[in-house]
């Protein structure tokens, strides 16, 4: 078990390792302490770029390295990392924060201390108490309502019905007859996924229709359904698991759901 003198011990030593680091590079200088403690230098300035808000959908290219140059993290090619901003869902609290300090557009070297990184126990590649260097370059921002209208755009699906609260309702088979409305009893088929189609859960499950036994954009989904109808909905966040996620969702995400009406 590390001691609170150690890891006090390791702080300082990683303040010593980035001011070295800070010396060796051209734009050192340049360099600005965060509140948090974190290091950074805008490589590529975008002053018309856009700032996230909490809970947007933050894209970027990025490479870690430890400060002996040995790189420890990656996106494969030119491939993109989209993450909730302030949603910590990447367990590297700098890059939490870092986002914040940038613009779209624009490029960062974040220098992380340990606290901010991989923390104090070894991992594969990365000894325990390493300081990291993020190379970031920040593509967009959206917001989840624009993440839903991407993601509809891009399946070009036929929404049936879409409401105030962006609820997204769309048909995949023709029912006629009443909707289930408030107060019944159904079984509901599901396969749940992310706007990047991985799935995170799948079942059937009981519903009883406006009582809290699932999340409200199900619930809403339901209630405007018929038995045996099918259908795809997405919501956002607000009507899913919120700003906290739960296990297998993280924070402030949209999600869309195959649903049937058995």
């Amino acid at each position: 078990m590390k001691s609170d003198n150690e890891d006090e011990e390791k702080m300082a030593e990683n303040e010593t390792q980035i001011q070295e680091f800070l010396a060796k590079d051209s734009a050192g200088s340049s360099a600005i302490k965060d509140s948090s403690g974190l290091y950074y230098i805008i490589r590529k300035s975008n002053p018309n770029g856009q700032r996230p808000k909490r809970g947007d959908g933050a894209t970027v290219r990025i490479n870690g390295y430890l400060l002996n140059g040995t790189k420890v993290l990656s996106i494969k090619d030119d491939s993109t990392f989209t993450f909730p901003a302030e949603g910590y869902s990447t367990n590297i609290f700098g890059l939490e924060r870092g986002i914040f300090l940038m613009k779209t557009g624009e490029k960062a070297t974040f220098l992380l201390p340990y606290t901010l990184a991989f923390g104090n126990a070894e991992r594969v590649n990365i000894p325990a108490y390493s300081v990291i260097r993020l190379e970031i370059e920040f593509v967009k921002t959206r917001t989840e309502v624009q993440q839903i209208d991407d993601f509809l755009a891009r399946k070009q699906f036929p929404v049936s019905e879409r409401t105030s609260s962006n609820l997204v309702i769309i048909r995949t088979n023709t029912v006629t007859g009443d909707t289930l409305g408030v107060g019944k009893s159904v079984s509901v088929k599901y396969v749940g996924k992310f706007l990047d189609d991985t799935k995170f859960d799948e079942g059937t499950i009981a519903v009883t229709t406006g009582t809290n036994g699932v999340i409200p954009g199900f619930d809403r989904a339901v209630r405007r359904m018929r038995k045996t109808e099918k259908a795809i909905i997405i919501f956002p966040s607000s009507l899913g698991y919120g700003a906290n996620g739960n296990p297998k969702v993280p924070a402030y995400t949209p999600l869309q759901f195959e649903i049937e009406i058995l």
